[in-house]
């Protein structure tokens, strides 16, 4: 159980969850996405590399540095403190990552804002949970995990003309699994107290299903 638990982890790790949403995104069949494919028949690769670039690229190399430095004592980030200046560059990089995107938007004729409501729910929370870490340490892969599915819900709701109702009922089922499962593997591991990892899911899901539900973004 424990080597599951560890390999839940890694696969769910927050770092990755920006590239899971973007696959789950370009999974819904909507007038967006056949518009966007129509107009840029190759923008689906150029994006997914930018994604992987600024939000598991920089990161990682981010905590590498910071390990070899002593900034940090372990890649797993289990002391709340040292969370504080890694949670600080991802900001930056979500940011720019958000910025770029909504000039892509604007150039594309609005086809990616369902996506952009996202990105920017994404900074949100990962701002609100920078400001907690400062007093507290709150599940990050909790929050993560439980912002993905809000988040996937939320755009399935506001999105018109959806034709894959099927995998999008999947896609929505596995995630709200996935929150079980994460949540659990993070208190097995004793990662997290019982109080840390709700107050994940409720942050993580509330922030990100309200922002996107609401079209939020500045």
């Amino acid at each position: 159980m424990r080597i599951f638990s560890h390999f839940i982890s890694v696969l769910i790790h927050p770092v990755f969850i920006v590239v899971y949403s973007f696959l789950i995104y370009f999974e819904i069949d909507s007038f967006y996405n056949k518009m966007l494919f129509i107009a840029a028949p190759k923008i689906y690769w150029l994006l997914l590399v930018f994604i992987l670039m600024m939000a598991v690229c920089f990161p990682l190399l981010t905590m590498f540095i910071m390990f070899k430095n002593k900034i940090i004592s372990s890649y797993s980030i289990n002391e709340r403190k040292e969370r504080i200046p890694i949670l600080f560059f991802v900001i930056i990089y979500y940011s720019m990552t958000y910025y770029i995107f909504r000039h892509w938007n604007e150039t594309l004729l609005n086809l990616l804002e369902p996506y952009v409501y996202f990105l920017f729910a994404g900074i949100l929370l990962l701002i609100i949970v920078f400001i907690i870490t400062f007093w507290w340490k709150i599940s990050l892969h909790s929050a993560s995990i439980s912002g993905l599915c809000g988040g996937v819900m939320a755009e399935t709701l506001v999105i018109s003309e959806l034709n894959n109702i099927t995998t999008i009922m999947i896609i929505n089922t596995v995630l709200l699994m996935l929150i079980g499962i994460v949540s659990f593997s993070r208190l097995y591991l004793k990662a997290h107290t019982f109080s840390q990892v709700i107050t994940g899911i409720v942050l993580g899901f509330g922030i990100m299903f309200m922002t996107v539900y609401f079209k939020l973004y500045v």
